[in-house]
């Protein structure tokens, strides 16, 4: 067996480059590269760690100034955005319903599989090298998974916004009015599981605006894309200065109400001012990625996308731990003598995420025993379409809310050892993970069975010139 094969058969970023669909739209990609590498500074920039004992807290909460940063850090809207239209653009193509969102589970969950099985077992190893240390960080292990479970509910509502779309001005105001209201109803004393109906709302209006952001025949105007972005920018402002929203668009600790978690008025508005300034940019944006060093690391970046999200935040509990063995807290930058300790965090956190996802990107792409394997069974023909869609359907809320468990529960005491509550829910590690399992297993007999018409898919949405 020839185990280094995966990584000598790895594409070049030349490669890359020379299998790029002529036609391809490449500023989707090149603005999901650049979201993916703000985001993994922002969460570099934010990390702030005092040893013995050991407290996580966030530079931002520390430094309340900073929180300004956030409404440039926080562009996650723009990942919805651009997977929003990506989604749309090979659901148009597909056989049916059912076998696209397997295809499309089974690809964005693949990776998720290997970082979840490294942490289970490196999790006890961790633990009793030093559970002072390791326990607070484990903790987060798990946290980024939150995006992945609303994505995967905003895949789900891709016909939903599909057929939206043809009225992009109604369709934006409507999700806009729906996560008002449901935050309107949570300030009023309603029960705090309500608020999770805005990890829907919220990133499906992100969604939303990616498909007339990115759409030519539905973009706006440069002037018209102005207007929208003042405008959102100024109610923003409005709901800030007047509260109860608070000015960071990432959650911090001891607020009476997040921005982020569950997402409020304030981040939709902020999804369509981002959305608004790609509008604006994108004739910028289109001249920049016709730049061969510029589509270069953009290919790069994007076929290791998923990887790269869920790498590093290993690299940077590597790098915690290892500013660790060296005497040092990573204080915030109000703090005397922060800088040294900083940029170390930083040289770290750079040559341990490089190596993690040098070495973890080509199991983004390799098939998986049964994952990858094509459903089969004949008893399940005579179900109809409209069954087994609905079956896909709830599949794919249960992957959702595991996923959105777990990236609250952590890794710590699996399977059943320690509990966590979220929005009145208790989950177990193992409990996320069997809830997340049974999903798979209902989109998988979802896709069982015929096709209502011959399957055209095109799978160039996904990562750049990956095959």
């Amino acid at each position: 067996m020839d185990l280094l094969r995966p990584w000598r058969e790895y594409p070049s970023s030349r490669s890359m480059v020379e299998r790029t669909p002529r036609e391809r739209d490449r500023v989707v990609d090149l603005v999901r590269a650049l979201s993916l590498v703000v985001v993994v500074f922002g969460h570099s920039f934010m990390a702030s760690v005092t040893f013995g004992p050991t407290v996580l807290s966030n530079t931002l909460a520390q430094t309340p100034w900073l929180q300004l940063a956030t409404w440039i850090l926080q562009v996650m809207p723009l990942f919805f955005a651009a997977g929003a239209w990506a989604n749309a653009l090979s659901y148009r193509k597909a056989a049916g319903y059912p076998s696209w969102l397997n295809d499309r589970v089974r690809r964005l969950v693949r990776p998720v599989i290997i970082y979840t099985l490294f942490w289970i077992v490196i999790s006890p190893l961790l633990l009793w090298w030093d559970a002072e240390i390791a326990l607070p960080l484990l903790k987060i292990s798990t946290q980024l998974l939150w995006f992945l479970g609303a994505y995967l509910l905003v895949t789900a509502l891709t016909p939903v916004l599909v057929r939206l779309a043809v009225r992009p001005v109604v369709a934006t105001l409507g999700w806009l009015a729906l996560g008002a209201s449901v935050d309107v109803a949570r300030l009023a004393g309603a029960p705090s599981a309500l608020g999770l109906a805005n990890f829907v709302v919220v990133w499906a209006l992100a969604g939303q605006c990616g498909l007339w952001a990115f759409s030519p025949s539905q973009r706006p105007s440069r002037s018209q894309a102005l207007g929208i972005a003042v405008s959102a920018v100024a109610v923003n402002v409005c709901l800030v200065a007047l509260g109860p929203w608070p000015r960071s668009l990432v959650g911090l600790p001891g607020e009476e109400i997040s921005n982020m978690a569950p997402p409020s008025v304030v981040l939709a508005l902020h999804c369509i001012t981002l959305a608004a300034l790609v509008v604006l940019g994108y004739d910028l944006l289109a001249r920049l990625a016709k730049r061969d060093d510029v589509w270069r690391p953009t290919c790069v970046v994007n076929a290791a996308a998923m990887t790269v999200y869920l790498w590093h935040l290993a690299g940077m509990i590597l790098a915690i731990s290892a500013i660790a063995l060296l005497g040092r807290d990573l204080v915030g930058y109000s703090t005397p003598g922060w800088t040294l300790p900083r940029f170390t965090f930083w040289l770290l956190f750079a040559a341990f995420t490089v190596g993690l996802v040098f070495l973890m990107r080509p199991f983004e792409h390799i098939p998986l025993p049964w994952w990858d394997a094509k459903p089969r069974a004949k008893a399940i023909d005579s179900w109809s379409y409209r069954a087994r869609s609905t079956v896909s359907s709830i599949g794919v809320v249960l992957v959702a809310v595991g996923l959105l468990a777990l990236s609250v529960t952590g890794l710590v005491g699996f399977p059943f050892g320690v509990a966590s509550q979220y929005a009145g829910f208790a989950f177990t590690p193992g409990l996320t993970i069997i809830v997340a399992f049974v999903g798979v297993v209902l989109i998988r007999l979802g896709a069982l069975g015929p096709e209502p018409r011959a399957s055209t898919r095109d799978e160039a949405p996904a990562p750049a010139a990956m095959p």
